[in-house]
Order: C-alpha cells, then sequence, then structure tokens
C-alpha cells in the first residue's frame, strides 16, 4: 500500500488550510494520506466558536472526496480523529487531554480498533500516545495511525516512542507532526524499519505481509 504524509503548515486562514489539503488530496496518487492534528484551523482558543463552526463545514466539504486520508478537526468542542475513504467512515473524539486542551476540549472515547478494507486500524492523538494500555491494546492490529501536534521541545520523545511502539506492538506505525512545531513524519514497520521525514510531502509503502513474518519470526504470542 502506497502512502503519503504530509507535513502540514497551518496558517491563521482556515479556508486556506483547507483549499491546500483538498488541493493535495486532489493531487495524490498514493492510497492514503495522513494530515497532522488541528491542521485546518490549529488550536487558535482566541476564535473558538468560529473553530468549531469551520470543522463542521470542513467535515462535510471533505466528505465529498474520493480519497482515503486522515486528519483531526475540532467540532462541538472536541477534537476528533476523522478517517475518510469517499465519505467520514470513522470518527472519534480525542481522549486524553494536554495541557490548556483540558480548558477547552470536552473528552472523548478511549482509543479502539476499527476496520477498513479488510485491515484493522488503530489510531492515537497526540499525547495519547504516552499510554502504555493502548499499546496492549493494540498488538497485532495492521495499522497504528498517529497525528499530531508535538511540541518541539518534546519531539525526541515523539521519535522514541513511535519507533518503541512499532517494535511492542509489531505493527505498522504511521505518524505526522504539525509543521508548525517541528515537521516529522514517518512511517515504521514490525522491525522498525521504514522512513522519516521533515519535508512537506512523504511517500512510503507498507508491506503488511513483512509485519505478519516478523510476529512469526520473533514471536511474543502476537497472531
Amino acid at each position: 500500500m502506497q502512502i503519503e504524509l504530509i507535513n502540514f503548515k497551518t496558517f491563521s486562514d482556515y479556508e486556506k488550510n483547507l483549499e491546500g489539503i483538498i488541493n493535495i488530496l486532489n493531487n495524490s496518487s498514493s492510497d492514503f494520506l495522513l494530515f497532522p492534528e488541528v491542521c485546518l484551523t490549529g488550536f487558535d482558543y482566541k476564535n473558538w466558536e468560529e473553530v468549531n463552526e469551520f470543522g463542521k463545514n470542513a467535515v462535510e466539504k471533505l466528505s465529498t472526496i474520493n480519497k482515503a486520508f486522515a486528519l483531526t478537526v475540532i467540532e462541538n468542542n472536541k477534537n476528533y480523529f476523522c478517517f475518510f475513504d469517499n465519505g467520514l467512515i470513522y470518527k472519534r473524539a480525542k481522549y486524553n487531554l494536554f495541557g490548556y486542551e483540558n480548558r477547552y476540549f470536552e473528552i472523548g472515547s478511549e482509543p479502539d480498533v476499527f476496520e477498513w478494507r479488510g485491515l484493522k486500524i488503530a489510531n492515537l492523538i497526540c499525547f495519547e500516545l504516552r499510554f502504555i494500555e493502548y499499546w496492549e491494546k493494540f498488538k497485532g492490529v495492521d495499522l497504528i495511525i498517529v497525528p499530531a501536534r508535538w511540541g518541539k521541545e518534546r519531539i525526541e520523545h515523539f521519535k522514541t516512542l513511535l519507533k518503541a511502539l512499532s517494535l511492542s506492538a509489531q505493527s505498522q506505525v504511521v505518524a505526522v507532526n504539525s509543521a508548525n512545531e517541528e515537521a516529522y513524519s514517518c512511517s515504521f514497520d514490525a522491525w522498525g524499519d521504514g522512513v522519516e521525514s521533515n519535508i512537506l510531502k512523504t511517500i512510503g509503502h507498507i508491506d503488511f505481509e513483512k509485519n505478519k513474518k516478523v510476529r512469526k519470526k520473533l514471536n511474543i504470542g502476537i497472531q
């Protein structure tokens, strides 16, 4: 499967951000694209009502695009992970909030597993990556998706945790961080191999069969 990781930079103009994302999607030949957390608006707390209203309208527009992709959108005072494939097929609000998020956001639901094209998919939104109980829950899933706006001063934590998650769960892990903090994207397989990048667009390929072979070679009880 070909994936495209987008180190997107968010501007104060929400419409400009949405147009930029739609343009990337319409010009991509990849099977799946991942954008950072809150890439449409950022954490614009000074314009909170406008942020929430824009998120609702953006989901409607993004649902019309015939492409598989994921990002997070602020709507109804929640930070929703949204997975699209010719429409919105999965939505979950962030459960583990960080810092000022606790003042503005309502708590969502715990990370879980959903299916897409015969694959078992899980997702963690930024800060949720630090909670090891989810690592145990997601062992052996096909793909773990992590959109983030991870602080620049903690970026090495982000990198270390992502590779450790791929090795621990023996799953493919793909992640993108906001370029407003520090542009970083990666795709690690069950062996810890993959790509890391800080450029705008990075194309990678996922070999799910390799991950199955790793589970047999390094048998820790994951099927």
